[in-house]
């Protein structure tokens, strides 16, 4: 049983897909977060530069 998690958890296939969809996640919270503005909305930071 053990050998065959272990199998499953190496293989290259599953591993690049669980990083594209963590990363993907990563992505879709940080829009979310910050809204999907555009430069003239909100307050930007560079304003009093």
């Amino acid at each position: 049983m053990f050998h065959k998690l272990k199998v499953f958890f190496t293989n290259q296939k599953l591993n690049w897909l669980g990083r594209f969809a963590y990363y993907l996640l990563i992505l879709l919270l940080l829009f979310f977060m910050y809204g999907f503005n555009d430069a003239s909305a909100g307050s930007y930071i560079y304003n009093d530069f």
